[in-house]
């Protein structure tokens, strides 16, 4: 009885634009490839219709393209047709990835525009059709840049596409170019923001809570007001009649976000972050102006004050952890508040959790405002305790010592003895298959656990050298302690505010507040070379302080 593999065909469809996607121009993309599917005798499934609408194909990361993937390891399709191979992707290299992998897992790719063999020759053409993509692509994206630049220069409002709250976008005709129109009801919240901002000294959150409680509705129907849309509101000068063009450029991360490690493709995330061009970059367009010029320069005259007075440069209230402080209930940060209301002026440490001002629905914290003195008091304590007390620090480490005998040297130098038999074993089969004495099929998969176990020699050798480097770390903190306490212990009762700041800052790297328990958890970093003070690195240690937290 044979066993004969269900035929399962599917179609992958693409556009790059939004206006393709628009003007539906896949539509034509997925009917030419259902009638040469059926002027070949074939039926394609309506369930395995996988398309990306207006999707770049220069990333992997698509959800058209994930779902094909998936149901190709799943093997619920086995015949793919696509228009073309730039279709498929505008890089070569990625080409080369899917159509391996399809391979791999028993799925064929068919191309209507140009059927490709398994000649050399067709996979020459392949390769060559994936280069030249991926160059034409490069240069459409050039001249889209440079079309942008000449369009801006000549003051066409094209190149902004969107319009900000107050404008609505007026989308360009044959006879007539795209303009932005004063949307009259936004328009007026527009005022009133810059008038309670300019003439009444009302805060950016102030505003926003002002225009929460008035339930005005955002550019996305919203009645809840974030004050970063406030903000932006108050920088843009296209509210003065001169929208910017290219006020901001895109740059590389300096480390991968969550969304980026958690992608299938990190890489596609490499250029999330942002950054502001110099202002004598950007390129003016005339637009309706909605406040006057002078409003909106005093506005920006006022932002300039408030970040020279923003909580994280005050100098009129002390906070001994500001910046080192975290709510264990909500794990939001604590700042550092007055309580305004007293007669007597009084100031807590209070979780941003706490705040009901803040979220939508009110307080997301059960905790509680915590006196100032108190938690000072508390972790100065702890401090000190570190300075004057080195001999719990030193029972700590000799205890990490203890659970670190092991001869790393010996180790790794055992393990780089089997990599390179492994290695030369490798070596080897390759020799076999290259004289001809042996066929591919025979030592494939000799091969893969002779190179798995390389990977994972190599591996243990990583862990090992950074546990060997860890050990010796603890050895030159137990040397190095003695002096680091002396160097930093003179004195501590006669320390200014400023110094007691630097070496809080110096000897802790976080205090969790849990103000449900009464408890809190200090960080502690011994530094191993204490002249260095600010610069030097840290092996992290954790104490815990139990005590009554809460003073009123």
């Amino acid at each position: 009885m044979s066993n004969l593999k269900l035929v399962k065909i599917g179609l992958y469809a693409r556009v790059s634009s939004e206006k393709q996607a628009q003007e539906k121009t896949i539509e034509s993309q997925i009917e030419t490839i259902i009638d040469y599917a059926n002027s070949i005798g074939e039926k394609i499934d309506p369930d395995l219709h996988f398309i990306d609408d207006g999707v770049s194909g220069a990333y992997l990361e698509r959800p058209g393209l994930d779902r094909l993937r998936d149901k190709a390891f799943s093997d619920e399709v086995t015949k793919v047709h696509v228009l073309s191979p730039d279709r498929l992707s505008r890089k070569s290299a990625h080409q080369m990835l899917l159509i391996e992998e399809m391979k791999r897992l028993g799925v064929e790719f068919s191309f209507v525009n140009r059927q490709i063999g398994d000649t050399p020759e067709d996979q020459m053409l392949l390769q060559i059709q994936g280069v030249v993509a991926e160059y034409e692509r490069e240069k459409i994206l050039e001249r889209s840049r440079r079309g942008k630049l000449y369009a801006a220069k000549r003051g066409k409002v094209n190149v902004l596409g969107g319009a900000p709250y107050g404008y609505y976008y007026k989308k360009a005709t044959e006879t007539q170019d795209a303009t932005y129109t004063i949307y009259p009801e936004e328009a007026k919240i527009v005022k009133e923001a810059y008038a309670l901002y300019c003439t009444k000294n009302y805060s950016i959150g102030e505003i926003a809570k002002y225009f929460t409680k008035q339930a005005y509705t955002t550019r996305t129907g919203k009645t809840f007001w974030e004050r970063s849309v406030i903000w932006g509101m108050l920088r843009n000068p296209a509210y003065k009649g001169t929208a910017a063009f290219r006020k901001t450029k895109r740059v590389r991360s300096n480390k991968k976000t969550k969304l980026a490690i958690e992608s299938k493709n990190p890489f596609v995330k490499e250029f999330t972050s942002s950054r502001d061009r110099p202002k004598d970059e950007w390129i003016y367009i005339p637009v309706p102006a909605i406040i006057d010029e002078n409003i909106f320069e005093m506005a920006q005259l006022r932002l300039k004050e408030n970040i020279k007075f923003s909580p994280r440069n005050n100098k009129k209230y002390e906070y001994l952890l500001s910046g080192l402080l975290r709510c264990k209930t909500c794990g939001y940060a604590i700042y550092g508040k007055p309580a305004s209301s007293s007669t007597y002026k009084r100031l807590y440490y209070c979780c941003m959790g706490q705040d009901g001002y803040r979220w939508p629905s009110g307080r997301v914290c059960a905790g509680h405002a915590v006196r100032t003195e108190a938690l000072d008091g508390l972790v100065w304590d702890s401090v000190k305790t570190l300075l004057l007390n080195p001999e719990t620090v030193i029972e700590e480490y000799q205890r990490r010592l203890k659970t670190c005998k092991t001869d790393y040297e010996a180790v790794i130098s055992e393990k780089n003895q089997d990599i390179a038999r492994y290695r030369r074993e490798r070596d080897r089969l390759i020799d076999l298959f290259q004289s001809g004495i042996v066929e591919k099929t025979e030592i494939e998969g000799k091969l893969k656990a002779v190179r798995s176990k390389i990977e994972q020699l190599s591996e243990e050798i990583s862990y090992l050298t950074k546990q060997g480097a860890e050990s010796k770390k603890f050895l030159t903190v137990i040397s190095k302690l003695d002096d680091f306490t002396n160097h930093l212990s003179k004195n501590l009762d006669t320390l200014t505010f400023g110094e007691k700041r630097n070496i809080v800052k110096f000897l802790v790297e976080e205090v969790e507040v849990d103000t449900i328990n009464e408890e809190i958890n200090v960080k502690h970093i011994i530094p191993l070379e204490p002249q260095k003070c600010q610069l030097c690195s840290g092996t992290p240690l954790t104490s815990v302080v139990k005590r009554h937290a809460r003073q009123t």
